[in-house]
């Protein structure tokens, strides 16, 4: 398996934001936030896109010392860490091997976006097979999984897994 691309510009996370990002109408309060930050190439585009003060990255390492990550296990996010976020994507773990840190991740998440706030996660095609969709809706989500919006947008550069496993969540009740 290769190493996800070395997570640079061909990384799927990177695509999503330079390609699809600017359509969605992302709220002007809160926080952009990366869950899973590794090299910081995906995160600091975000931090071009919406200015450095705006973006804050979570990640166990910070291996290329970037000012807006903050180094921490994730599995302690509690009520304490709390901020709003208008948009977060979160990458940390993965469900193989952390599901437990996975799913942590996404209830604070969840718990802190704004209305109207984005998130970008696996949905229901996860190797766990944890009904994401369910989750999410239950904090007030609607969930738009990538392989519907291929009559919206050109999904052409990602993977056909990526777009199989895949979701924008978008908070509509607190």
């Amino acid at each position: 398996m290769k190493e996800v691309n070395n997570y640079g510009k061909d990384y799927y996370a990177y695509k999503i934001f330079e390609n699809y990002l600017p359509k969605l109408k992302i709220p002007d309060e809160g926080y952009i936030v990366v869950m899973g930050t590794h090299r910081c190439v995906s995160f600091e585009l975000l931090c071009e896109m919406y200015g450095h003060k705006r973006c804050l990255g979570y990640d166990l390492y910070n291996p290329t010392n970037h000012k807006r990550v903050i180094v921490k296990d994730c599995n302690k996010l509690d009520d304490l860490d709390n901020i709003p976020i208008a948009f977060c994507h979160n990458d940390i773990g993965n469900f193989p091997k952390t599901p437990d840190l996975k799913l942590h991740v996404q209830h604070w998440v969840a718990k802190n976006t704004v209305l109207g706030g984005v998130i970008l996660g696996r949905n229901n095609f996860n190797s766990r097979k944890i009904d994401m969709e369910k989750l999410m809706e239950d904090y007030g989500f609607i969930n738009i999984n990538f392989k519907d919006l291929f009559s919206e947008i050109d999904l052409s550069i990602l993977s056909s897994d990526e777009i199989s496993s895949h979701m924008f969540s978008q908070r509509v009740e607190k």
